[in-house]
């Protein structure tokens, strides 16, 4: 644990900092499934909330990469931002009110479909012990089969939800008709299992000036207030950057390895957040402390202070 503490800390690789130990480990995790770390991660996702005290709170979903120069195969995605490169992706969601905790990640590869891949997490936030007041989400998530699922007309309840739209045709022809806040309903159609379907959500329309405006879509009442709130979504992109301090590297090409680091390093800002109710460590900091907590007994008398 020390090993991989210190991975984390300094960004480095645990097969460098502790080869002898790294093997072994790596095939104790090849040995696990994705599921077990996934239910262990949830249980610690439980009792922070609990002992945080999070009643009602607003979650965020997006993605998050780490570069590979791995050959291409099924676990990988072409970056969002370096198009040549491959990369380990994993969608996450995260409370990002009252402040940022990661909730669960999962895999996120070329054969996932997006829209399922959050409609799970979606079913598995209905069972925490939070009331979701909003669901904010980027230009990535605007489809018709989510925002028919966060709807829930078929279901009977529904996610609050807020959705960066993409200027596409439609919405286009919504910017001309605003000169400063305007809202429409607005239809969408498409297909699954054979059958026709045509949800339906309100495209809110803000038109900073001539040349910028910002679209979103939701099943709220629309409001500048609400529309004010999506700046709410950008802790999740805070969180990456604290979870990218944490960053425990890999050379292993296993896609199970580099899943266990990643719900690791978020693990790690949990307990950081729970070490916040106690004394208050920055996050750099409190990664040395639990660095520290792993040190024989004779180290830590020798970095003592006299």
């Amino acid at each position: 644990m020390q090993s991989i503490i210190e991975a984390g800390r300094t960004i480095s690789y645990v097969e460098t900092l502790n080869p002898s130990k790294a093997d072994k480990l790596h095939l104790s995790i090849k040995g696990s499934d994705k599921r077990l770390f996934m239910r262990e991660f949830e249980k610690k996702v439980r009792f922070a909330i609990a002992k945080l005290g999070l009643k009602r709170v607003k979650i965020a979903f997006d993605t998050t990469e780490d570069l590979t120069w791995t050959e291409d195969n099924f676990n990988l995605r072409h970056s969002a931002y370096e198009k040549h490169l491959p990369s380990w992706q994993y969608l996450n969601v995260s409370i990002v009110e009252p402040y940022f905790i990661p909730l669960m990640s999962v895999p996120y590869t070329m054969f996932d479909n997006l829209d399922n891949l959050v409609i799970n997490l979606l079913n598995y936030i209905k069972t925490l012990r939070i009331i979701v007041d909003l669901v904010l989400f980027d230009r990535g998530f605007y489809h018709a089969h989510l925002i028919d699922y966060l709807n829930g007309i078929k279901r009977g309840y529904s996610f609050p939800y807020l959705i960066l739209v993409p200027e596409n045709k439609k919405v286009k022809e919504y910017i001309k008709q605003t000169n400063s806040f305007n809202f429409f309903h607005h239809e969408f159609k498409y297909s699954k299992e054979k059958t026709n379907w045509k949800p339906s959500t309100t495209i809110i329309v803000r038109r900073i000036d001539e040349k910028t405006c910002w679209c979103y879509a939701t099943n709220q009442k629309p409001s500048l207030l609400l529309v004010r709130e999506y700046s709410k979504r950008w802790n999740i992109e805070t969180g990456f950057r604290i979870h990218d301090e944490a960053r425990i590297k890999s050379k292993s090409k296993n896609s199970l390895i580099r899943f266990f680091y990643h719900l690791l390093g978020m693990l790690l800002i949990i307990l950081w957040r729970l070490q916040n109710k106690i004394e208050h460590y920055v996050f750099k900091r409190y990664l040395k402390f639990v660095e520290y907590q792993f040190y024989s007994k004779e180290v830590k008398e020798l970095l003592a202070p006299p």
